[in-house]
């Protein structure tokens, strides 16, 4: 069966009901935003104030914002793949970039064009079939450059959508390509040069130093460079605190370009006269290492690059100006969500969950996430993150040193390990007991290390 076929499919089919078709003309449009590799300490609403995002500060004041929002995969495709479809990498397929989802996993746009949406996507996609047909979309707009030069010309024809004024419900993804641009960026700058603008620049990061114990596949990622992703943190292991500084400052400014153009598209919104039945939904599909731990770009469980912003604003959204400091939250969560808004019942599988109970003020917080990480050199090299209210742990299926934990209240930095720690071994042992429960219930292939093992 090939995926266009799921379309043709009874919606039960797909886990949809087939009652809501009538209700399409009650339901709120969804604009979807996303930025790429933007971590979510890069927001000045979060409380940066080395940049300027007022365009995604607006939403935060029109929404909830959740400042524990975790990607499933701090890598584009994987991430992505679970953000379209509510499923973890090691379920869609999705393990590397490049990768399709597999066959008979309902996408996004599959689910809301069989209940009537119009359903649109302009921008990056990061998965196979690039502008050739994307996965349930019918109307493909913006263009595919990469860079810059993505981002205005899809801006633009988001705009000319909008002013459109649509009347049937609608799903617009707007998938722009920065702050992803620093990754070129980072590679155009090797060693240490001169700071003419030095004191313009945002100071280097507290968690700046490497740790000499951590985990061995960690720093043959940092040694050895098999891709661009390893190239870019072999040379940020390279540069001193002021060049950390200049990085940084040419991150933020990436971050301010893309906030420009979301601020057009929101502003082709509120004239069209839509913002009031649409529902807006911002995200990122992962970090940047922000030069923590002297890591650059992503494909680490640091928390500067495992964490991206979600904010959930607009129609349905009574609570404003909420951030949520306490829920975890997943990409996972966001197919969910935006179908619970919306009165459309998600596709059957669906790992995550509606954060709807949490943007309006409920308990029923998750007690823990988790995300996935593969290839530190090789096919079989994996990783797993779990991270609970208090800790992060952290577990590869092989090589020395393969666990990590972190307890964040205490150390947000993640500076100090805990593992060896005697008086953390109830901790430690309760971590890896939740996430080889997990393993076992989603079906994951990852082998857990031998506890104490690996020297």
């Amino acid at each position: 069966m090939t995926r266009r076929s799921l379309l043709q499919l009874p919606m039960a089919a797909v886990g949809l009901k087939s009652s809501l078709v009538g209700q399409q003309s009650r339901r709120p449009n969804i604009l979807l935003l996303i930025t790429d590799q933007q971590s979510n300490f890069a927001l000045s609403a979060n409380g940066n104030r080395y940049l300027h995002t007022p365009a995604m500060d607006s939403l935060v004041a029109d929404g909830v914002s959740f400042c524990n929002a975790y990607c499933t995969y701090p890598v584009c495709s994987p991430a992505r793949s679970s953000i379209f479809t509510g499923r973890l990498p090691h379920e869609t397929g999705v393990r590397v970039n490049g990768q399709p989802v597999r066959e008979g996993v309902p996408a996004m746009g599959e689910v809301f064009r069989a209940v009537g949406y119009r359903t649109v996507y302009g921008g990056k996609w990061h998965l196979p079939r690039v502008f050739g047909g994307v996965v349930g979309f019918e109307e493909l707009i913006g263009g595919s450059a990469l860079g810059a030069r993505m981002d205005e010309p899809l801006a633009s024809a988001c705009v000319d959508f909008l002013s459109e004024k649509p009347r049937e419900p609608f799903l617009l993804v707007a998938s722009f390509m920065n702050p992803h641009d620093i990754c070129d960026w980072i590679r155009g700058h090797r060693g240490s040069r001169r700071h003419p603008n030095l004191a313009a620049y945002p100071p280097a990061p507290a968690n700046m130093a490497v740790d000499p114990d951590e985990p061995e596949y960690v720093q043959y990622h940092r040694t050895t460079p098999y891709d661009r992703m390893s190239e870019a943190v072999t040379i940020a292991g390279e540069w001193n605190v002021e060049d950390v500084r200049q990085y940084l400052h040419g991150y933020y400014r990436l971050v301010e370009d893309v906030d420009r153009q979301i601020g057009r598209v929101l502003a082709a919104l509120r004239a069209a006269g839509l913002d009031r039945n649409t529902l807006i939904a911002l995200t990122a599909d992962h970090g940047e290492g922000m030069g923590a731990h002297r890591w650059a770009q992503k494909a680490a469980f640091w928390e500067e690059a495992a964490k991206a912003p979600l904010v959930i604003a607009g129609a349905g959204v009574r609570r404003r100006g909420v951030v949520d400091q306490h829920s975890l939250v997943s990409c996972l969560d966001i197919l969910p969500t935006l179908c619970d808004f919306t009165g459309v019942a998600p596709p059957e599988g669906v790992r995550g969950q509606s954060l709807r109970s949490a943007i309006e003020g409920a308990g029923d917080r998750r007690p823990f996430v988790v995300s996935e990480l593969s290839e530190f050199g090789g096919k079989d090299r994996q990783g797993r993150m779990l991270r609970t209210q208090c800790y992060k742990y952290i577990a590869f299926n092989g090589g020395k040193r393969p666990e990590q934990l972190f307890d964040l209240k205490l150390d947000p930095g993640e500076v100090y390990n805990l593992v060896r720690r005697p008086e953390e071994t109830a901790v430690l042992a309760e971590h890896r007991a939740l996430l080889a429960r997990w393993i076992a219930d989603t079906g994951d292939d990852f082998r857990m290390p031998l506890a104490g093992g690996g020297g």
